[in-house]
């Protein structure tokens, strides 16, 4: 009998766990967790809560459950065999009797029955089949054996909770019997109250069964008859969408194609539901077409596969439904309807369909019209909020899929991705861009109707779509012949086209809206993707360039707030990058006015005054035109004449200026700044960014004839070199720049005049940095409206717009110094060029807050080792550099390994952090800390791997001339700040990738070791500590440079073994820090071996006395695994993993627990079974076979027969 007062208690004990009361919840859970301690106790209360003479509270019945649960996962093996088989026992009286349990407790009921199959079957309960048989005949509890094989195949077979053994011995049986388990399955789905149930075991069923067995019963036409459904269609989906999403051969998957006389019949509902995009479904029918959706994209993939590859004997005819337009017309629906989520579908669907080549050629130009229309009307940027009635239908499913604003916008990168891959792949089959040129100037038509005028919207999907078409039609820009030769478009074709497009570009020229100026800034856009269709013809060259030219700069005064105008300012660099032969014509007009508008800026009467990306529009433009000059002294001297204004202004700083108090003064620093600092610090700052810009536009020829005939070769060391033809010109100004710079970082110096004033805001992060450091985004509209959205409480708006202005200045003149070092050999030809140099990089350098040190390791460090050709130079500037990288980059992952540590007492956590640290702002802080600590050490690994890949002969000659600017690829016009700009693509920007291919270390880099030990050392002592940082991507560079550095260690260390043995311990300690990442571990126990290997011979015995040190491990162990390490196999070296996994084993008390280590409560209990004989996947289990023979009668199918039977018989 049950003892009632204990389970009474329990009860209490157990509803307590869920109080608000903190300190009785607490003392309650002890109370059920030592309960829940003793199996025996556990087992009997479990059943006790069940008996149908008392009434307990539903939440204690399934504490009751829970322990039974948790007896049976571990402690299971501890248990005797009578006390199994009452438990079994007892769970099927359980399920006989309770026949209206909640669906809660009928679940973990199910599971408890899972987990016992999990450690018994088949071969300790052979008799589990015939059992489920038996509980399915009671129709009141018939749903229990389809949900005991449910969870017993999503556990094993899904999840992969059991052995690799013991999932195989499962899954071999349920194989084995799959037949007539789709039989005893397929009677119940005939059933109204086991539907759902059995669409449950049978999706589970199609994650291994072969798929042909389903198509060789009723099964799947039952299922697409539920698909009407509105109960169980969403179950009816999920299973077609798991069968339809298979893997494996050609022959496994080829019955699938089945499916498609199933579903795509006329007149289906299912599919009718997609065409009726007018109409707002309930959100239970929408989340079943979003289902839907995905079955049909699995289809489609499998379609592709069987139909589309280029194995003729893997090739099988089109299923009919595809042939005759049924499956054509709801991939179509699919695109237009007005969900992106669903659409969305369609569109991956569309470019399966096209990289497949599954199309013919009649259905292909028929389809392509609608998709490329439906298409212009995909590229509509929906708002999350609905501003009139013709959005509301797309509004109601968006603020339905997604949860806020910014949840939409990052699948709108994506979507959007998806688009433009879509138009792509149309544009690049020739006959099929016509069509698209067509589509696209009815798009324009439909976008200038009078009602469309407003609605920005639809105009920025037109220059989307434009865009794209654009950089398929520039051939039109080739001569007639070869245009014609190439069979891109019918001589008809462009002489439409050609005429549709001067019409279009005459109505935008005519546009001067000064009161809509988006809209004016979107024709400016349209208007430069619509050039290809003047053929190049001067007149309208020249109408276009005034207009570009009138609208960017002259027509109008714009304040200091951010304009539309600015967002699609680049058309205008656009346009000379990809027309420069035609717009170099006009070169001199150009550079003439240019040059008359910048220096009437520069005087004291403006009658107009330009913004700086105004500026620096009209000057990057003049530098891309310029590369079309093949004369050096030709480019130099435009040079010359776009920088003199510039030079001037600079030049006037340098004789102002000498000391930190008077750059102070003299660029307006100060509460009150008059007017003349004002002017100062506006051209001061616009005239850094408009030379960075100018300079990084430059590119060096690559023909060598003009190199060599032309003046641009020069030989410096007897390294010939290709000469920038900047250099004059900006060599001219080298002191006022590098001054420059010294003076802004100075200004963080503690004893600065700003350092404890009004201004010592300059010297923090701005909160666009900050934000950019916290989200990591790469959407520049996403971080534009966070950086005028997250300002700083505690300044003012004009102080938050000089830290803005100020900020990016900065950053721009570390790219401009960064530039300066790529002008070889000249900028190191100077008198006291290393003086020059050295001062300039190392001014404060020690005082500059880390996101700004990240900036200078990036900006100017990189470029420098790059392509200084000086080696005295470059060993002088390293020395100095490296132990100064090293201290910090080693102090600063102390401070965060040791804000990391956890300590684990009795399986709770204790931060280390106080509780003045548990603020929002202090743990911002902290994550922004960590940020740039992170990328700061991944920078310089990269100027370390540059000076170890560096060519001894690193001129540039060769592939690389195309650009010897290589600080990054920001178009300067998109960084160019105003007043209400900020300079969050610092952070952002992307380095030039190194070529993985290249050796480390390469002779220079050998060469650069070997003369200074200094710089060998520090090299070293990072790579090889830096490992124990808490990195995965720094430790995954280190590594690999780690592991090329070892084979050159004698020569380098020139016997010093204590540095040797300590290299070794740094590898050890990494392992202890990063035991717990698998590859990581792999990687570090790798260097390891390669260590020891490497001076087994001199130095094992110093290893080894390294290895002795590790806790738990002795001198036998040490010794054993030397001799493990010379062991050979069959006459065979051991391999890599054995070598990895023999270290592994002797340093294991070394290395640490990942996550699910630490916190694992116990081993779960299982025991290994006697191993299944192997047998024909049609053939009988042999424990089945042995009870065909001792039972001839109907029990041969494990009593499934037996349930067909009528009662009677």
């Amino acid at each position: 009998m049950p003892n009632l007062d204990l389970l009474r208690q329990i009860e209490s004990a157990v509803l307590s766990c869920v109080s608000s009361d903190a300190q009785r919840r607490q003392q309650a859970y002890d109370y059920v967790e030592k309960i829940k301690s003793d199996p025996n106790q556990s087992l009997s209360i479990g059943f006790d809560f069940f008996d149908k003479s008392q009434t307990f509270d539903p939440l204690v019945k399934h504490f009751g459950l829970q322990c039974i649960e948790e007896t049976i996962k571990y402690k299971w093996t501890a248990l005797d065999s009578q006390l199994k088989v009452s438990i079994k026992e007892r769970l099927w009286l359980l399920m006989n009797e309770q026949d209206q349990l909640p669906t809660h407790l009928k679940t973990i009921l199910v599971r408890c029955v899972c987990e016992i199959a999990k450690r018994e079957w088949p071969q300790q309960w052979p008799s589990f089949l015939d059992e489920l048989v038996s509980l399915s005949k009671t129709n009141s509890t018939n749903e229990y054996s389809l949900l005991i094989l449910a969870y017993l195949i999503e556990d094993v077979i899904v999840l992969q909770t059991l052995n690799q053994i013991r999932k195989r011995d499962i899954q071999t049986t349920l194989l084995q019997h799959g037949n007539k388990l789709l039989e005893f399955i397929e009677y119940f789905l005939d059933l109204p109250n086991t539907i759902s149930s059995s669409l449950y075991a049978l999706t589970m069923f199609a994650t291994f069964l072969p798929i042909d067995l389903f198509f060789s019963t009723k099964i799947i036409d039952k299922i697409v008859l539920l698909l009407n459904s509105s109960t169980h269609r969403m179950k009816a989906a999920e299973f077609l969408s798991v069968i339809s999403d298979r893997r494996g051969k050609y022959e496994e998957r080829l019955p699938l194609l089945q499916l498609y006389p199933y579903l795509f019949q006329s007149g289906s509902q299912y599919n009718d539901l997609f065409s009726a995009i007018q109409v707002k479904q309930p959100y239970e029918t929408y989340d079943f077409m979003k289902q839907y959706a995905m079955v049909i994209t699995a289809l489609c993939e499998q379609l592709c596969y069987l139909c589309g590859g280029e194995d003729t004997n893997k090739k099988t005819p089109l299923p009919e439904q595809f042939s005759n337009g049924v499956f054509l017309q709801v991939l179509i629906a699919l695109m237009q309807h007005p969900s992106i989520y669903i659409s969305l579908y369609g569109y991956q669907m569309w470019l399966q369909l096209l990289k497949a080549n599954i199309f013919q050629e009649n259905d292909y130009k028929n389809i392509s019209p609608i998709v490329l229309r439906a298409l212009c009307h995909s590229l509509v940027k929906q708002p999350y909020k609905q501003i009139d009635q013709e959005q509301e239908i797309a509004s109601y499913y968006i603020r339905y899929d997604y949860e806020d604003e910014s949840d939409y916008q990052k699948f709108i990168g994506k979507n959007r991705t998806i688009l433009i891959r879509s138009i792509d792949n149309v544009c690049k089959n020739n006959d099929q861009l016509a069509i698209a040129i067509r589509i696209g100037f009815d798009y324009a038509d439909y976008c200038f109707q009078p009602a469309n005028l407003t609605n920005l919207l639809l105009f920025e999907s037109l220059i989307a779509y434009w865009q794209i078409i654009e950089r398929h039609s520039r051939a039109l820009l080739t001569p007639r012949e070869v245009f014609n030769h190439l069979n891109i478009l019918s001589d008809a074709d462009q002489l439409a086209f050609c005429q549709r497009g001067q019409t279009l570009i005459q109505q935008l020229l005519s546009i001067n809206d000064h009161e809509n100026l988006d809209f004016v800034a979107y024709s400016l856009r349209l208007l430069t993707c619509l050039y290809v269709f003047t053929r190049g013809e001067q007149s309208w060259t020249q109408r276009i360039l005034e207009h570009l030219f009138r609208v960017l700069t002259t027509e109008r005064n714009l304040g200091s707030q951010m304009s539309p105008l600015q967002k699609q300012a680049s058309c205008l660099i656009d346009l000379c990058l990809n027309y420069g032969p035609s717009i170099f014509v006009y070169f001199n007009d150009l550079f003439q006015v240019t040059q008359n508008l910048v220096q009437q800026q520069t005087a004291k009467d403006q009658s107009i005054r330009l913004a700086g990306w105004q500026w620096s529009i009209l000057v990057e433009c003049l530098a891309i035109l310029l590369n079309y000059f093949q004369s050096y002294q030709q480019q130099a001297m435009y040079i010359n004449g776009l920088v003199e204004p510039f030079a001037q202004i600079l030049t006037q700083f340098n004789t102002n200026v000498n000391d930190i108090q008077g750059f102070i003064d003299y660029i307006g620093l100060k509460p009150t700044p008059d007017a003349n600092s004002t002017n100062n610090q506006r051209f001061v700052l616009l005239s850094v960014h408009i030379l960075c810009g100018l300079l990084r536009r430059i590119v060096l020829p690559t023909d060598p004839s003009i190199c060599s005939t032309n003046g641009y070769q020069e030989t410096f060391e007897g390294t010939v070199f290709i000469r920038n033809p900047a250099a004059p010109a900006y060599l001219q100004l080298t002191n006022c720049v590098f001054k420059l710079l010294t003076y802004c970082h100075a200004l963080h110096a503690p004893n600065s005049p700003l350092a404890q004033g009004a201004f010592s805001f300059l010297s923090t992060m701005t909160e666009a940095e900050k934000a950019v450091y916290l989200q990591q985004e790469n959407n520049d509209d996403y971080n534009a409206s966070l950086a005028t959205t997250t300002t700083a409480t505690t300044l003012s708006e004009n102080d938050r717009r000089l830290h803005n202005r100020f900020s990016s200045f900065l950053d721009r003149l570390q790219i401009l110094i960064g530039t300066y070092f790529t002008l070889k050999p000249d900028l190191y030809q100077i008198n006291d060029a290393l003086n020059t140099i050295g001062t300039t990089l190392f001014t404060s350098l020690d005082h500059l807050p880390d996101f700004r040190v990240r900036n200078m390791i990036r900006n100017c460090f990189l470029p420098f080792v790059r392509h200084c050709p000086a080696n005295t130079i470059l060993i002088a500037v390293l020395e100095p550099l490296l132990p100064f990288m090293y201290t910090k980059l080693k102090d600063k992952w102390k401070i965060i390994t040791e804000r990391q540590t956890i300590k684990v007492t009795n399986g709770n956590t204790i931060v280390n952090n106080g509780e003045d640290h548990q603020s929002q702002d202090r743990c911002e802080e902290e994550v922004v800390e960590e940020q740039v600590t992170c990328y700061l050490t991944r920078d310089f690994i990269d100027v370390i791997r540059s000076l170890l890949t560096r060519q001894l002969n690193n001129n540039n000659l060769g592939p690389l001339a195309t650009n010897g600017n290589d600080i990054d690829e920001t178009s300067m016009d998109d960084t160019m700040p105003t007043d209400e700009q900020n300079a969050t693509e610092n952070v952002t920007r992307k380095v030039l990738p190194m070529n993985r291919n290249q050796q480390v270390p390469s002779e220079f880099g050998l060469k650069i070791l070997q003369e200074s030990s200094r710089i060998c050392q520090y090299c070293l002592l990072i790579l090889f500590d830096g490992l124990s940082w808490p990195d995965t991507s720094s430790v995954t560079k280190l590594s690999h440079i780690c592991h090329a550095l070892i084979k050159h260690l004698s020569v380098l260390i020139n016997g010093n073994h204590d540095f040797l043995r300590q290299l070794y311990i740094y590898i050890l300690c990494a392992l202890k820090i990063h035991g717990d990442n698998e590859p990581i571990a792999c990687i570090l126990l790798s260097l390891a071996v390669l260590m020891y290997e490497t001076f087994q011979q001199t130095s094992s015995n110093l290893f080894d006395s390294v290895l002795v040190e590790i806790p738990e491990v002795t001198n036998e162990q040490v010794n054993t695994y030397r001799d493990k390490m010379q062991k050979q196999v069959n006459g065979k070296a051991l391999n890599d993993k054995q070598k990895r996994d023999i270290l592994r084993h002797l340093v294991q008390p070394l290395m640490a627990q990942n996550v699910a280590q630490m916190f694992k409560r116990e081993p779960l209990a299982l025991s290994d079974l006697p191993p299944l004989i192997r047998f024909s996947k049609r053939a009988l289990h042999p424990v089945l076979q042995y009870l065909r023979q001792s039972n001839a009668d109907q029990d041969e199918d494990h009593g499934l027969a037996s349930l067909f039977q009528h009662p009677d018989d």
